[in-house]
Parts: C-alpha cells; structure tokens; sequence
C-alpha cells in the first residue's frame, strides 16, 4: 500500500555544525547543515561552490517553512559559484551537504537586507568610486531619474557583485548579480550579467533604496561602486 505521509530525511540537519548562521562565507563538510534561525522577508542571494580537490560531484539540500527540501548540485571544477535567488518570506533555513564522496565540501554564502552583518557604507549619486571588500556591503537611495550603477575590480580576479533594489519582478524577487573578470561559458545560471572585462555598468530607474554586497571570493580585491544620476 502507497503511503501518502511525506518522505522524512534523516540526514537533513542532523548535523548542525552552525547553529544560527547570519549567511556570512562558510564551509560546510560532508553532512554538515547550517541553519538560519529566521532568513529576511525579501529577496536573499545564496552563494555556493563546490571546494573538492578531486573530481567530486556536490549536493546542498535546502530546506524552509516545513516545505519539501530542494536539492542543488554543485559541480565540480565550477568557475563561479552557483546562484539561488529567492525571497523565504522569514521562514527559517537549513543547507545541508549532502554530497556522496565525504571529500566533497561546499562554500556557502548567503546575502539579503536584514541580514546581520557590517554596516552597510553609504553610497551617493556623483561622488567617488566606494570600495566594497568581499564580505562587505554599501547601500544609497537611487534617485528620482534614471541612474546608473559602475562596478568596477582593479585586479583581474574574479569578482562577484549583488545588487538588490527597486521593484519586484514577476517571481516575486528584486536581486540581481553580477560576474567580472569571469572566463567561462556565456550567460551563467543566476546571474544578471557576466563580464570577462573588469567594469559592469547597469541602468535602472527606481525610487527605492539599494543594496550591494561583494560576494566574492576571499582573494579577491575591493570591487570600486560609483553611482550616477542621469
């Protein structure tokens, strides 16, 4: 007889090694969970790279709010980290690893407002390029016209960008990422845009307050954020 009960896990967050993460970078081992307590009500960018130095395939369970767990693979030999961008609705969160070789471990990295973290520094239409390390966050009001916003890395180390701001788009989210100094395959999965130049310029007309977080690997240098008005 088919039970219609739904399919426990019972490795999921069995294994809580951090137990109230703030989506600061982290590694998860093989089995591992890290959980968020309660994630932000808005979009949220989750980062994730497969570390294994052999030629290991990667899975990180997710799980929120009692729904059915989503399953992300993470390849090895990725050039980039692969990208979620979704709103949990302050539900809690846990990511588990659940790769099938132990010597699988998986970078995480999570990003949204209201997440705790460094205070954000400010950003302003017209002034100096900001400097944003990684880790790092900075946040502006656009203004009431059309803007843009320049990222530029002075290094050629690839250089991952957040920008979260302005209206939600028809699934609900408002996040956009961005990939310079990247060499790979065009138009990767989740991100807005991927350069192998070292500037990304993006318009945008909004009347709302942003945000930008430097997600980028630890080697990387300070990504420069200037904001023009139109």
């Amino acid at each position: 007889m088919t039970s219609h009960h739904p399919t426990k896990f019972a490795i999921i967050g069995a294994q809580v090694s951090t137990p109230n993460w703030t989506g600061a970078p982290m590694t998860l081992a093989w089995h591992d969970s890290a959980a968020m307590p309660q994630t932000p009500n808005g979009s949220t960018v989750l980062g994730w790279q497969n570390q294994a130095t052999q030629n290991n395939d990667g899975t990180l369970a997710l799980t929120s709010g009692g729904n059915p767990p989503q399953f992300l693979d993470a390849p090895q030999g990725s050039l980039l980290p692969s990208i979620l961008v979704q709103n949990y609705n302050a539900n809690n969160l846990n990511l588990t690893n659940l790769s099938a070789n132990k010597s699988t471990p998986i970078w995480i990295e999570m990003f949204g407002p209201g997440l705790p973290g460094p205070t954000p520094t400010p950003i302003t239409a017209g002034s100096a390029p900001v400097p944003i390390n990684p880790g790092a966050t900075g946040s502006g009001k656009a203004p009431p016209n059309w803007a843009q916003l320049i990222l530029q890395s002075n290094t050629t180390n690839l250089t991952i960008v957040t920008l979260i701001g302005g209206p939600n788009d028809a699934s609900g989210n408002n996040a956009y990422v961005f990939a310079l100094n990247y060499q790979g395959p065009p138009n990767p999965t989740g991100y807005t845009k991927a350069t192998g130049s070292n500037t990304i310029s993006y318009p945008f007309y909004w009347t709302t307050t942003f945000f930008v977080a430097n997600m980028s690997p630890s080697n990387s240098a300070a990504v420069q954020v200037s904001l023009i008005s139109l």
